[in-house]
């Protein structure tokens, strides 16, 4: 018997994201290391895009940003860079405040008398 040639995929599968401002950079950063811990599955932009356009709640507002996103790539059939996905991304997801805010808690986060676990899971949520 032969034995399979197919990648599985590894990883929990992501949740559905609804397009909540506060919640956007931290479903990036699962995405991308879903896409990471897959790289031979997600080789190029357009499997990254495709597949990520797929984690977007239906019936909420992201779904709405995503639909419009897959219309667009079908009709020109580019799904374009990874990069640009990400900005555009951030551009309707993440609120400047929240970028700002974020710099300035990796800045002044401290650890102090608390285990370095707590103050590093705090820390990594706005790295």
């Amino acid at each position: 018997m032969l034995a399979s040639t197919q990648p599985c995929i590894l990883g929990t599968p992501l949740e559905p994201y609804d397009g909540n401002a506060y919640r956007a950079t931290a479903f990036l950063n699962v995405l991308e290391n879903f896409f990471a811990i897959n790289a031979t599955i997600y080789n190029t932009s357009a499997k990254k895009i495709a597949a990520a356009l797929t984690f977007f709640k239906q019936g909420m507002q992201g779904r709405d940003w995503a639909s419009d996103m897959i219309a667009g790539a079908l009709d020109s059939r580019n799904y374009g860079s990874w990069a640009d996905f990400k900005k555009a991304y951030q551009d309707q997801f993440v609120p400047p405040e929240t970028q700002t805010e974020s710099i300035q808690k990796v800045h002044t986060t401290l650890q102090k008398s608390r285990e370095f676990n707590e103050w590093y899971q705090e820390w990594s949520t706005h790295a």
